[in-house]
């Protein structure tokens, strides 16, 4: 268990319950770490207390600088005092993905953009990402973009949304759709959002793997 080092209480984790009525993405954090146990916060959403149920299948998901790290499992106790927490059993060994890696997965989620002129922001522009990684993204649309230039860009992730700027890298125009192919790479984005990004990249591949995609 080299992994468990990286767990201490007050880290901020990412539970995915995979079944039930409150199946869903919830974030929370380590109450206390064990030998074989691990206690995590309840979460709570819109300010109730989210009830998943002694059983329920679950996912943890944690990062450090270097890697994001999940596991599955499931909740084998809840506990009400002090304050609500799960128990889940800690395995022998967790999935692990490098972000130097910064893998890249066919993502389909709407974005907005701005250019970046010397006369200040464009009006707002729409795309489709086309691919995203946790170094950047490729996306389509109609507008004409410069290469090498600089856009600020807005993301609807199922992790939350990304507002970071960009740079382009490289443009390909599509003649017989009219639409132009726009590769990027995230420009001084932080940790934080890039977080959001890698952990929707992970679960991206989780799920390609299941549907042997990869």
């Amino acid at each position: 268990m080299s992994y468990k080092k990286k767990l201490s209480p007050g880290l901020a984790v990412d539970l995915i319950a995979l079944e039930g009525k409150y199946e869903g993405h919830y974030r929370t954090r380590v109450e206390e770490v064990g030998e074989r146990l691990l206690l995590v916060g309840a979460p709570f959403e819109q300010g109730e207390l989210v009830p998943l149920r002694e059983g329920t299948k679950v996912r943890l998901i944690f990062w450090d600088e270097s890697a994001v790290y999940s596991f599955e499992g499931k909740i084998m106790q809840r506990i009400a005092v002090p304050v609500p927490m799960f128990v889940l059993e800690l395995p022998d060994t967790v999935d692990k993905v490098q972000r130097r890696n910064f893998v890249r997965v066919p993502a389909l989620f709407p974005i907005t953009f701005r250019m970046v002129t010397r006369e200040g922001l464009s009006d707002l522009l729409k795309a489709t990402m086309i691919d995203l990684s946790g170094g950047g993204m490729r996306f389509t649309t109609k507008v004409r973009v410069e290469d090498k230039s600089l856009l600020y860009v807005q993301i609807s992730l199922p992790t939350g949304e990304i507002q970071t700027p960009v740079r382009v890298i490289r443009v390909e125009k599509n003649e017989e759709k009219n639409l132009y192919s726009i590769s990027t790479e995230f420009y001084e984005i932080s940790e934080r959002e890039r977080d959001k990004i890698i952990r929707c990249v992970f679960e991206k591949q989780r799920a390609m793997r299941k549907k042997g995609l990869v």
